[in-house]
């Protein structure tokens, strides 16, 4: 996936009521925490530790990776670096909060200052995509200790890697805003969006395969119109990354369009190999090792669809099954007031996400979100 901060983002859903609010926290506790036990020489609470629901989400994830992310090698550098020791291994990159603790301190006091501005901005971003009536309360938690760099979630927590950003927080500002409205819509799409396909692994059938890509450049692709990285400002190394992989992926955005077509086909190919044959060909339009293509593709997607529908359709899209957002980009494209870069999806694509519209006769389709 791509390249992403740690900090750690807690999110909160409340049923949706009269009127929307979103209210975002920044919780610096964690990270300032660890600055603390970092060269300290105090005594590590393992029972504290074992019942910290953001750590053992956070190993949840880590451990997806590789065994050396556990709760054992964890508390081996809370001790190292408490005696202001680095260690050796470090999975977990314990060794910043000891060798560049001023870089550390400095990064956390930045965004400490800034939380107010910072939340109000990724707040601003996120309205227009939300439903008119939707309320939530998320937290963003500064991660002090971890081996990414972005962000990412599980079991409700996300995390933002502030030894990545350390090195020059006030260039990376941005792209985090950025970052944090990405992931926080993610957390919002679950409580609004059409209820989500089995997961990658899970996909057995071919109508399983076509509705998860389906899914993925609509969920995907709205997150990173909200977290538009093109013109970010900042020459810290995640903006400079984030920035570069969203031009790159816009100069040949016509050939994501393609591959992204390509896909599809692949599908079709073989149906009966389609379980061991999905994985493979999903990643090469969304895996970030091979640049997530598709994600822009559903990110230009969303800015014609806004282009032509205002930004309610979105939202309102999203909570349909996920051809909706193909033929409603369809549609959008056929009043022949289009953005620059928008392309057409090839005959085989629309076919296919018209026969699952045909699937789903009964439920609500593109028409009920947009306003000619």
């Amino acid at each position: 996936m791509r390249l992403v901060l740690s900090i750690i983002c807690l999110f909160t859903l409340v049923s949706p009521a009269a009127a929307q609010t979103i209210k975002l926290d920044i919780d610096i506790s964690q990270a300032e925490h660890l600055l603390e036990i970092a060269c300290s020489n105090a005594e590590i609470d393992e029972a504290e530790w074992a019942a910290s629901e953001q750590l053992q989400a956070q190993l949840a994830h880590h451990r997806q990776f590789a065994e050396r992310f556990s709760f054992e090698n964890y508390m081996t550098g809370l001790r190292r670096i408490s005696r202001c020791e680095t260690p050796s291994p470090d999975p977990f990159r314990f060794s910043t909060l000891v060798e560049r603790r001023d870089e550390m301190r400095d990064a956390i006091d930045f965004l400490s200052r800034n939380r107010q501005q910072l939340s109000a901005r990724v707040t601003e971003l996120l309205k227009p995509y939300v439903p008119e009536d939707y309320i939530f309360e998320g937290k963003v938690v500064l991660a002090g200790a971890s081996f990414s760099c972005g962000g990412f979630q599980k079991e409700g927590i996300f995390f933002i890697d502030i030894p990545c950003l350390a090195a020059d927080i006030e260039g990376e500002y941005d792209a985090i805003i950025r970052l944090i409205a990405h992931e926080t819509y993610h957390s919002m799409q679950s409580s609004f969006a059409y209820p989500t396909s089995p997961g990658l692994s899970e996909i057995k059938t071919q109508a399983a395969a076509y509705d998860f890509m389906f899914e993925r450049l609509a969920i995907e692709g709205s997150a990173s119109h909200i977290g538009d990285m093109r013109d970010i400002k900042g020459d810290g190394r995640y903006s400079n990354f984030s920035r570069s992989l969203a031009r790159r992926n816009f100069r040949h955005l016509e050939y994501n369009f393609q591959l992204f077509d390509y896909m599809i086909e692949a599908i079709g190919h073989k149906p009966a190999e389609v379980e061991n044959r999905f994985p493979e060909i999903y990643g090469l339009a969304f895996d970030g090792s091979f640049g997530e293509h598709s994600y822009f593709v559903g990110q230009q997607m969303t800015a014609e669809i806004e282009h032509s529908f205002g930004a309610s359709a979105i939202a309102c899209l999203l909570k349909l099954p996920f051809e909706n957002y193909i033929l409603a980009y369809q549609h959008a494209l056929e009043d022949g007031d289009n953005l620059e870069k928008s392309a057409k999806f090839s005959t085989a694509t629309m076919a296919v996400a018209n026969d699952r519209r045909t699937d789903r006769s009964g439920e609500a389709d593109f028409r009920k979100c947009i306003s000619e």
